[in-house]
């Protein structure tokens, strides 16, 4: 008698690790952090200095731009003003604050964070971007949507159907991807 409950006890001891290991974690919290702008390097790319002092690369979330040129590739129609219009925005010292997305993946496979990128004001610079015609919602394929891709998606929608910005001149904006 004493042994059938012990067998159950010790099946259930061994089992317990992988039980738990098995469980998906709950989605972790947005973080927030302060940085100031360094430079921009293209229409969805910026070099800041983080809260820590150190140097970070940030890839801009849910949005994407055509390239500018590089590696001797001609840069892509749209490429030019996007990055202009993001100097606009971020000029260097401007303060940020870069927030994560539970939903995303914290860096891309270049080694660059991804981050929303909000001015002292609030103002969502790739929402910006996108309404300003110069920059599309973009997320991969191969990972759940970051939080704001329906609302960058619907911005997406409006800047082209009113040809803002860069949707003019490059009606195939977004098959730049």
């Amino acid at each position: 008698m004493a042994i059938a409950p012990l067998r159950a006890l010790l099946t259930l001891a061994a089992f317990a690790p992988l039980t738990v290991a098995c469980t998906p974690l709950a989605p972790t919290e947005a973080t927030t952090d302060t940085a100031a702008v360094d430079y921009v390097l293209d229409g969805d790319t910026i070099e800041v200095t983080d809260s820590e002092g150190e140097n970070k690369r940030v890839r801009l979330l849910g949005i994407n731009t055509p390239e500018l040129p590089h590696d001797d590739e001609p840069g892509q129609c749209g490429g030019e003003a996007a990055a202009e219009q993001l100097r606009a925005l971020l000029p260097e010292g401007t303060a940020i604050e870069l927030i994560s997305d539970p939903q995303a993946d914290d860096e891309d496979r270049y080694g660059r964070l991804l981050r929303y990128v909000e001015l002292e004001d609030g103002t969502d610079t790739g929402a910006a971007l996108i309404a300003a015609g110069y920059a599309y919602a973009w997320a991969p394929s191969s990972e759940p949507a970051p939080t704001r891709t329906a609302d960058y998606e619907a911005a997406t929608a409006t800047a082209r159907d009113a040809g803002a910005g860069s949707w003019r001149a490059c009606p195939d904006l977004d098959q730049s991807k």
